[in-house]
């Protein structure tokens, strides 16, 4: 099924349980995680033939980030009971998703191990502030 959804609408929502996929014909939207809120940052920008909602629809789990369209797009959306349907009619679809998956597990590995060395950092920073407090302390306590 075609829409065409006008720029600067939300598609799909951070956190909404979505069991459809959707294809890019065209036009591009914006993917975030924490729209509209202080912590909102925008994650990339999809275009023609990338597709997006198949996590979800793979899963049945809540979408992992909000997509918002970037202009005017034109979307076909796959429901779930049209899925299996679907890829026997376009098996390059099955690469397709495969590649949106892995180029989204990657992304959140590198998101992974960058949130493991800051708290990494932050715990030096916090031992070496307990040293420094001990030798005050142990200091103070020699007079």
């Amino acid at each position: 099924m075609m829409y065409r959804i006008p720029e600067r609408t939300v598609v799909l929502s951070e956190n909404e349980v979505n069991m459809d996929m959707y294809m890019i014909k065209s036009g591009h939207v914006e993917l975030y995680k924490g729209y509209k809120t202080e912590e909102e940052t925008l994650l990339g920008i999809m275009g023609k033939g990338k597709c997006f909602g198949e996590i979800g629809l793979l899963t049945g789990k809540p979408s992992i980030y909000t997509v918002v369209a970037y202009d005017d797009v034109e979307l076909i959306r796959i429901p779930i009971d049209n899925f299996e349907e679907y890829v026997k009619e376009n098996p390059k679809i099955a690469v397709l998703i495969m590649m949106n998956m892995a180029k989204t597990m990657y992304n959140l590995k590198f998101d992974i191990d960058l949130l493991a060395k800051e708290k990494f950092e932050e715990a030096e920073l916090l031992e070496k502030k307990l040293l420094k407090y001990n030798m005050v302390m142990n200091e103070n306590e020699g007079q």
